[in-house]
């Protein structure tokens, strides 16, 4: 008899979940279809995002990709300007639906809030100071005279600490990216691992400085947009629109507009004639 109204409270306790679920998600894109507005947040990061500081417009690629995303929604595009310090708080608290800050998609920061499909990839590199010429390969930094410095919590930190464990390792606090380059200009460090987009700007500025292995980055982060942990049906409807975009070539045409061709990188599909012909 136990068994029994077990098994029935737990048929009706499925039964429950399975009706109250879809009204849950149905709720997220009602009220933005209500609103006739997809709040977007945003942070000013340049090429992505860039906010001109008199009009207060927001241009790049991403703003240009949330912008055809809510044309094909049917509502009007809503920026809200954020922080990295405030950003999840933000999607956590309602203030946006959709962060469209280039994130670098990690498993720590996917436990508090949902990532989309990657936009692209950046590839990562070193900087040296340019009249350094001992590094040919990686594996030359893996000695404990040369000195690395990297931001501390970021990808760098962690892949030298995984493929270069005997260099001398430096992590920086703090939120500026070029943080590690800045300390290899200054002649406080040997070496420092940065995405290709932030280290090239960077050589640029000071030409004492360097790009190693631009032709073949090291590692690769994935850069995404983000939504509130569980608002899965945004997501599925995000990742489509982004889907759509990359096959029909917009993505490429929006971001050529920012940034120099073959800077980034993006997991396209392979596509093939299909049906194929069965032998």
């Amino acid at each position: 008899m136990k068994f029994r109204m077990f098994s029935y409270l737990s048929a009706c306790a499925l039964m429950l979940l399975a009706l109250s679920s879809p009204t849950q998600a149905a709720g997220e894109i009602e009220q933005i279809t209500k609103r006739g507005e997809l709040r977007i947040g945003y942070i000013p990061s340049p090429p992505g995002i860039a906010k001109d500081p008199v009009s207060g417009e927001v241009n790049g690629f991403y703003v240009d990709a949330a912008r055809a995303l809510s044309e094909q929604m049917g509502v009007k595009p809503v920026f809200v300007e954020a922080t990295w310090a405030n950003f999840v708080a933000g999607l956590q608290s309602n203030q946006f639906d959709l962060s469209i800050a280039g994130t670098f998609a990690t498993v720590k920061r996917a436990m508090v809030v949902d990532f989309s499909k990657p936009l692209n990839y950046l590839g990562s590199v070193a900087l040296v100071r340019k009249d350094d010429t001992r590094f040919n390969q990686l594996a030359d930094m893996n000695k404990p005279e040369v000195k690395i410095a990297v931001v501390q919590g970021t990808e760098a930190e962690d892949f030298v600490k995984r493929v270069l464990p005997n260099a001398k390792l430096t992590s920086l606090a703090g939120g500026n990216l070029a943080a590690g380059f800045i300390e290899v200009a200054a002649g406080r460090a040997d070496a420092s691992f940065q995405d290709i987009f932030i280290a090239t700007e960077f050589a640029k500025q000071q030409p004492t400085t360097k790009v190693l292995f631009a032709e073949k980055p090291v590692f690769f982060l994935p850069i995404a947009w983000a939504v509130k942990k569980g608002n899965t049906e945004l997501l599925s409807i995000v990742n489509v629109g982004l889907d759509s975009l990359l096959v029909s070539g917009q993505l490429d045409q929006m971001t050529a507009k920012y940034i120099p061709e073959d800077s980034r990188f993006v997991d396209a599909p392979n596509l093939r004639p299909f049906p194929k012909a069965v032998k």
